[in-house]
């Protein structure tokens, strides 16, 4: 190819190389119980905006949840078995959460179906900006019912 100086389209750099299997003895089979990860995951722009932690998290929940998605591991089994901590686990499940990939009540996750476009979470001005407008609407209600 080009040593890498020039871009190829996905079309290109598929027609260039030809698709075989490597290695005939080690081809993947489902034995036993089986995940998988929709193709959109990559190709819809959703990997693009999780952290190493989150995308880390995301394929460990696929690979161990059931065919609904629900798994039932322990938070200390998680950080033990990935290698992170529980607050690099509580900030990527809530990252997951925040981008409607994952639901959560302890001790229950279930990996959700792909939303139909990846969600952007609100950044954190933005929060506390929408928290000020809900406790000013409140305040002003409860103002209105004294008078």
């Amino acid at each position: 190819m080009c040593g890498g100086k020039c871009r190829h389209s996905l079309r290109e750099v598929t027609t260039m190389y030809s698709k075989r299997i490597l290695n005939a003895l080690r081809v993947r089979k489902i034995e036993g119980s089986f995940s998988w990860i929709d193709h959109r995951f990559i190709t819809g722009g959703f990997l693009r905006d999780l952290s190493a932690v989150e995308i880390l998290l995301y394929f460990f929940l696929v690979s161990v949840s059931d065919r609904n998605g629900i798994s039932f591991y322990h938070d200390d089994k998680i950080c033990s078995l990935i290698k992170i901590g529980l607050t690099s686990l509580g900030e990527a499940r809530e990252g997951l959460i925040s981008k409607s990939l994952l639901a959560y009540e302890h001790p229950i996750y279930q990996v959700l179906s792909l939303p139909p476009q990846p969600v952007t979470p609100l950044g954190r001005e933005a929060i506390m900006q929408q928290q000020r407008e809900r406790v000013s609407r409140h305040m002003k209600r409860i103002r209105e019912a004294l008078q």
